[in-house]
């Protein structure tokens, strides 16, 4: 630990004079405090070479230590490109940066510094909320977490015209927070980053895409108040199409206490975690130990199959060049050869992929390792990502320490992955799935239907041009929770049933179509 945060900080400091500024933002809506920022990284904090995943918040104690994003594919002639680091601190040394793609002339320029240095947003529900309510009052100023949101990109620089997600709710592709229009997150609290492989020093086997993450976190009971969720969207801004896209991301596991944690994954939930060797967590290094009872930290793959899933200790062969990290999210040694279950002496896509609770599976617990520093890989995979396509990839990060000890704690995230894979299949709130919940693209009316008193008190109405066709009618709170749905019948449908103070999104599925306006509830 000691050695790697040096590096790190002697890294950034050389950088943070020759290359481009680390901008960063806390996201801290619900035990979870973890800090992003634009330079391909996130959970640390380049400044200082600290963790930046810190749980629960407030208590100084941390589960990551620092992630990051890989992203390789072939070309038509199986020629590999890859863009990423395993920590990223900035300009070299940092495989995504801050900006979206743009003509080569306008990186250097002053126009994209000053719209794209720092390629961060932070904005809260809350936020929002008061917007739409008070945007028509007057004297009402639009604040610049929702004012500055990158909805419409400076196509004079050779930007794309549409970035960051929004409300468009006169359907014209502009967006414009002063006639109500918002940023189209999920969560209570999220942040956005826009960044791309080729704005710095590109070395001639970038890819040329574009990488939108929203991190996002809810205010909720249960395990989604120790969870940030993480949505990925990797635009190809490229002339070329790829095959073979592999996306990964590197985490490296630092349960308190960073020398002596174990690493496994469970492919049937598409989940990976870092726990303790054992069942108290020591301090060292400057790592503050959870003490007894040491938690699990999981990271899961919603909209995917997991491809794959490498365990790494700290000075094994781990990828320093292109090349290795290339090998390593195809399921590869840096020699190029493949993964071995040592149990069953076959080829496997995943390192360590027995549960530490089975008898016989193969996990360090089992085999005895001695406990130490771990980082892990967990893959996707796309057959191809063509030219101007994107793919969209979403991560839920799973903590728990509600067991008696640390296995227990393991079979819960193991557990919790699966039922919040099986949320998300049931599910079609998700950015991945559908439109944001609470969006209407440049191509989709809202008009046939209308809703009154909006806002409403309470009780309120809906009238549509359909007849006396039967329906389904369905409302979504802003954070994306269903909570209410109910087959209707009828041109004007009343609704009594109380909600709480909030935006939603009544969406009426009737006559093959999906009808879709907001709701303001003020009581």
């Amino acid at each position: 630990m000691l050695n790697k945060l040096l590096l790190i900080f002697i890294v950034f400091s050389f950088f943070h004079v020759h290359a481009q500024i680390v901008n960063g933002q806390l996201l801290d809506a619900n035990n979870v405090a973890a800090y992003i920022h634009d330079e391909g990284g996130f959970f640390n904090r380049p400044s200082n070479g600290l963790a930046g995943y810190e749980v629960p918040i407030g208590g100084g104690v941390s589960t990551i230590y620092a992630g990051s994003f890989w992203v390789g594919a072939q070309d038509v002639n199986g020629e590999f490109r890859f863009s990423g680091k395993r920590y990223n601190t900035g300009g070299s040394n940092s495989g995504f940066h801050s900006g979206p793609i743009a003509e080569s002339i306008a990186y250097g320029s002053v126009n994209y510094s000053n719209q794209y240095q720092q390629a961060i947003w932070h904005v809260t529900a809350t936020e929002i909320n008061n917007h739409i309510a008070n945007v028509n009052t007057s004297g009402y100023l639009v604040p610049p977490s929702i004012a500055d949101w990158p909805g419409n990109g400076d196509v004079t620089l050779g930007v794309a015209s549409q970035l960051a997600p929004f409300v468009d709710l006169n359907s014209n592709g502009l967006y414009e927070p002063s006639l109500g229009e918002y940023p189209d997150i999920r969560g209570t609290e999220a942040v956005y980053v826009i960044m791309n492989d080729e704005s710095f020093q590109p070395d001639g086997n970038q890819l040329g895409v574009e990488l939108h993450a929203m991190f996002y976190q809810n205010v909720a009971g249960g395990y989604a108040q120790n969870a940030t969720q993480l949505n990925v969207r990797v635009f190809n801004r490229s002339n070329v199409t790829y095959y073979n896209y592999r996306q990964g991301l590197y985490i490296d596991f630092d349960i308190g206490g960073y020398a002596d944690d174990y690493i496994g994954c469970n492919p049937a939930n598409h989940v990976c975690f870092g726990y303790n060797g054992d069942d108290i967590d020591e301090s060292n290094g400057g790592s503050l130990g959870y003490g007894t009872n040491p938690p699990c930290q999981g990271v899961s793959v919603l909209s995917h199959d997991m491809a794959g899933f490498c365990a790494f200790n700290n000075g094994q062969d781990y990828g320093a060049n292109d090349t290795l990290m290339w090998l390593l999210l195809n399921n590869q040694w840096g020699d190029s050869s493949y993964w071995i279950n040592p149990l069953t002496g076959s080829q496997t896509d995943f390192i360590f992929s027995g549960n530490p609770n089975v008898v016989g599976s193969w996990n360090e617990a089992a085999v005895n390792n001695p406990a130490g520093d771990r980082r892990g890989l967990i893959a996707i995979s796309e057959p191809m990502l063509p030219v101007g396509g994107s793919i969209c990839s979403e991560y839920v990060f799973i903590f728990d320490r509600v067991g008696q000890n640390r296995l227990e704690n393991v079979q819960h995230v193991i557990d919790i992955a699966g039922a919040w894979r099986n949320g998300y299949n049931a599910s079609n709130n998700y950015p991945c799935q559908t439109n944001a919940f609470n969006s209407v693209t440049e191509n989709e009316p809202i008009d046939n239907l209308t809703i009154y008193p909006n806002p409403s008190k309470g009780p309120f109405t809906l009238k549509h041009s359909f007849g006396n066709d039967t329906g389904t009618l369905r409302i979504v709170a802003l954070e994306g929770k269903k909570v209410y749905e109910q087959e209707v019948k009828g041109e004007t449908i009343h609704f009594s049933q109380q909600l709480e103070n909030g935006v939603y999104l009544v969406v009426l599925e009737i006559a093959g179509q999906q009808l879709r306006e907001r709701m303001v509830i003020e009581h």
